[in-house]
């Protein structure tokens, strides 16, 4: 039996997660590759609070992170803080001292991935990071191993189970988005400031780590189209299912020739459309490829145990790394030099979503007319279908109809991967 030492930084939520599967898992490990994770020293703000943990060994708490990340004995140190200066520090703290890394933290590696990836291999030590995007699905080493000889043009997705839970109740029970948000944070969907989550902010980081490992380019989060759910109200959800169509938080992204046109927003997705069902927290990634065409992986985008499943398949590669002596790797990512624009410069269809009339019974211009093929009033709200639009009929329809209602809300129709 060989014994592998595994540390944590942080035991929130998913580093519970992490103790309770390898306890539970601790003798089917052992039967099946002979292994026995030794876990002693957990990194934590708080060394002395008390803790309901699912574990049978003796763990010792430790305020301070280099007590994990420079011990010599230690072999994988698995990062589940959740910040991003002080876990790129320790991370890179680790990996100096020969430690291999998992890690959970999305902002992480959307930002420092890149920069992280090339010193675990200058380290010889592994660095992998699959629970940072589509909690329990294997989204990442599907992109990375599965696809690898194939040729990925395109991913729509649905990542953020906050934002998808918050939609999916005000459609579903027709509450409005303050009782829904509430509802969420009530159920633990929901941070207690879900900004990042409602804004995109959690999507746009997710997009960045799936464009790296599927397109070998690094996303300009800076210059990113991002846009989030806090503006949506019930009528827009009643005025897109009159002809069918369902508001979705999305990322997308598009590889045409040498270009990548990605959008961090809502969506309106047609019935047919795989998105259209995923409801609540779940997280759903169509990846769209040459040899394949459309795939689609859906499952439990959060919550602890799926979210430390991920951890654990992590842990399982770079123990195989360590019991073969081939540390060094990482996820497989190409590197490919393409210019990025926002999606909303192709041509699209829009579902737009009219608020009140700024003058009384407003009239479309001759221009606006044109442009659109379908409308449909309820109350004081006016919605409407549009033509394909390049971006500058965009333009003009937007501003043409920014002079009749004092809100204008424009939705891209997705209707196919």
């Amino acid at each position: 039996m060989t014994t592998i030492s595994v540390e944590m930084l942080g035991c929130g939520t998913v580093g519970t997660g992490v103790l309770t599967l390898l306890n539970r898992a601790t003798n089917q490990i052992a039967e099946s590759i002979k292994v026995h994770f030794n876990v002693k020293k957990i990194a934590v703000s708080h060394p002395g609070k008390k803790r309901n943990l699912h574990w049978d060994e003796d763990v010792q708490f430790t305020g301070e992170i280099e007590n994990v990340t420079t011990d010599p004995s230690i072999q994988i140190v698995i990062e589940v803080m959740g910040t991003v200066d002080q876990a790129y520090h320790a991370v890179c703290q680790a990996i100096n001292h020969g430690k291999s890394v998992i890690t959970a933290n999305k902002e992480l590696i959307a930002l420092k991935g890149p920069r992280l990836t090339k010193l675990a291999r200058q380290n010889h030590v592994d660095l992998y990071y699959e629970a940072s995007v589509g909690g329990g699905i294997p989204i990442l080493r599907v992109l990375s191993d599965s696809l690898i000889t194939d040729q990925i043009t395109g991913l729509t997705g649905i990542v953020n189970g906050t934002s998808n839970y918050v939609l999916s109740a005000m459609k579903d029970e027709r509450s409005s988005y303050a009782d829904s948000l509430k509802r969420a944070q009530k159920l633990g969907y929901a941070e207690a400031n879900p900004i990042n989550d409602l804004s995109g902010f959690d999507s746009a980081y997710k997009l960045a780590i799936l464009s790296q490992l599927a397109f070998g380019h690094t996303i300009n989060l800076k210059q990113l189209e991002r846009t989030g759910i806090d503006k949506i109200t019930l009528d827009e959800l009643s005025g897109a299912a009159h002809w069918g169509l369902t508001i979705k938080p999305a990322i997308v992204a598009r590889k045409k020739e040498h270009t990548l046109y990605t959008l961090v927003a809502p969506v309106a997705v047609t019935k047919q459309h795989p998105l259209a069902n995923v409801s609540g927290v779940e997280n759903s990634v169509l990846v769209t490829s040459t040899a394949l065409g459309t795939t689609s992986y859906t499952g439990a985008g959060a919550g602890s145990e799926p979210t430390a499943n991920s951890i654990m398949s992590d842990l399982l590669t770079i123990t195989h790394h360590i019991l073969t002596e081939q540390c060094g790797s990482s996820y497989n990512a190409p590197s490919t030099h393409i210019s990025e624009y926002s999606l909303l410069k192709l041509p699209l269809e829009y579902f737009i979503a009219l608020g009140e009339p700024a003058k009384k019974e407003p009239k479309f211009s001759n221009e606006a007319s044109q442009y659109i093929e379908d409308t449909f009033k309820t109350g004081k709200a006016v919605f409407c279908i549009t033509s394909v639009l390049d971006k500058n009929e965009k333009t003009n329809l937007e501003k043409s109809l920014s002079f009749m209602f004092q809100n204008v809300h424009f939705y891209p129709i997705l209707k196919e991967n």
